[in-house]
């Protein structure tokens, strides 16, 4: 009787080790297979873009590229920021993104100490930035995408100057808070006009500067009668400046330029209201900017340049009929 029970006990252990190690075994074919295999969908890489200007036409361009580059990549793509060039809320958009510890961030740069701050803070979390757009060269930012826009400023002052034949007053509308953006066109604009003595720039006073296109339009008229264009660089301004200019005299020959391309722009330069605007390509730079976002997370060809110019080039009502739909 005690030799049966020993028997029994015997095969009940042998049976009880065979399935412990049969498990174990299972277990550690299954974790060789996670460690090899591909990652579940769930693990895709998720970034965010965050912009100055929700739902405007240069926003909704460079978000068409980064969606298409994204589902290109298999990344999480979500898009944020503010309403109105509000830099708090852009500011408190990027903290969120980092706390909900995205993999990477695309922002529309702000060459702010608050801003190069958020982007280091980024940085320090391990979530690499890229600037698009308009930039942040004081920050820890990897890289920028976006135009040159200083080469901007050269480019259209010398189609302007070239246009008046060497002389005459512009007068110059600004954006009502002066940016990093038109500071840089400012410079090449000025740049380009050193060879052009007999061109000379003007500006609405001060207080006239706070407001809107049509304000500076009407100052300058008031205190320069003689200005013979008018160049703007807040994005689609041109219909305020041609309608203050047509106020005064339909039959004066200004000619109005514009720092833009959108729709509107183009459509006012192929009715002659406008002589000429510039293109800025936002959908390329949309799409390089995710594609450089992934570089980076892959590690793959780095480091990555300073920055990644996109092509510009001036809109005259030739280019703008050409492109019509």
């Amino acid at each position: 009787m005690k030799k049966l029970l020993f028997v029994t006990v015997f095969a009940g252990s042998l049976a009880a080790l065979a399935a412990t190690l049969y498990m174990m075994l299972t277990i550690d074919r299954g974790s060789l297979g996670a460690s090899v295999g591909s990652p579940p969908a769930s693990a895709s890489e998720r970034i965010v873009v965050i912009s100055q200007e929700q739902g405007s036409y240069v926003m909704n361009e460079m978000q068409k590229g980064a969606r298409e580059a994204a589902a290109i990549h298999g990344m999480r793509i979500d898009f944020s920021g503010a309403y109105r060039s509000n830099v708090g809320e852009l500011l408190k958009q990027i903290d969120i993104a980092i706390a909900s510890k995205v993999d990477g961030i695309i922002v529309e740069g702000v060459d702010r100490p608050d801003f190069a701050r958020m982007v280091n803070k980024a940085t320090e979390k391990g979530i690499p930035v890229i600037t698009i757009n308009s930039d942040a060269p004081g920050s820890l930012r990897k890289t920028y995408i976006g135009s040159d826009h200083y080469q901007e400023g050269i480019l259209m002052g010398r189609h302007l100057a070239e246009t008046l034949g060497g002389e005459g007053i512009v007068g110059v509308v600004t954006n009502a808070d002066s940016s990093d953006t038109d500071q840089l066109r400012l410079r090449g604009l000025r740049e380009a006009l050193r060879t052009y003595p007999d061109v000379r720039l003007v500006f609405a006073a001060a207080d006239a500067a706070k407001q809107q296109a049509g304000v500076q339009t009407d100052d300058m008229l008031n205190r320069h009668p003689g200005v013979a264009a008018f160049i703007g660089l807040p994005a689609d301004s041109g219909k305020r400046i041609v309608a203050a200019a047509d106020s005064r005299s339909k039959r004066s020959s200004r000619r109005v330029f514009m720092f833009d391309g959108s729709p509107q722009t183009e459509e006012l330069i192929r009715s002659g209201a406008v002589q000429a605007g510039l293109s800025q390509h936002y959908e390329d730079m949309g799409k390089m900017s995710v594609d450089l976002l992934k570089r980076w997370l892959d590690g793959d060809r780095l480091p990555l340049s300073p920055s990644y110019f996109t092509p510009i080039s001036v809109v005259t009502a030739a280019e703008a009929k050409e492109g019509a739909p």
